[in-house]
């Protein structure tokens, strides 16, 4: 692993999206692959209970808060710029809820990291995400997180078009 990818890994926070997803698409989001989303990517920093049935756990240098400006600050609103890369490092589920984590990919790094295995520090990541999802899982969610208007922000699944298809996505093609 070079010391760049050590770099921007070290400087990552871990933020949150609850929502419902229908089982075949969560299904889709296979460990190991890479997609990107079009859109800007909302998410929260606040960790809490989950306000639905799944969640989205994003590993991330790069997200923005936007409390200073947004009509809603209690949110922890933070936001990705459109076009940003996401690896999927794990899934974990207990009988009520299954967590997508997702590892947010500098451009640069695509290449280096749509590999067979996942390296070390995402091994770490993933681990750590499980056992946050664990505690969550026994947690009531923040009030300020099952407001209609914040779920409503978090309906549409990450990378994936109306059809349910990726709308790009890279995976380990070894030969």
């Amino acid at each position: 692993m070079s010391i760049h990818l050590e770099e921007v890994f070290a400087q990552c926070g871990a933020f949150y999206r609850d929502t419902s997803i229908p089982w075949p698409t969560i299904l889709s989001y296979e460990v190991g692959m890479l997609f990107r989303e079009p859109t800007f990517c909302d998410a929260t920093y606040k960790f809490g209970g989950l306000a639905a049935p799944h969640r989205y756990l994003i590993i991330s240098a790069n997200a923005r808060c936007v409390d200073s400006f947004s009509a809603y600050p209690e949110w922890g609103l933070c936001m990705w710029k459109s076009g940003r890369i996401f690896k999927v490092i794990a899934r974990h589920r207990t009988d009520a809820f299954t967590q997508i984590t997702l590892l947010e990919v500098p451009d640069d790094l695509r290449e280096e990291l749509t590999t067979a295995q996942l390296s070390e520090i995402e091994h770490e990541f993933a681990e750590r995400a499980g056992e946050q999802f664990l505690i969550a899982a026994t947690l009531p969610p923040l009030p300020e997180h099952t407001d209609a208007s914040w779920l409503s922000r978090l309906e549409f699944p990450l990378g994936i078009n109306d059809s349910g298809e990726f709308f790009e996505k890279w995976q380990y093609c070894g030969t």
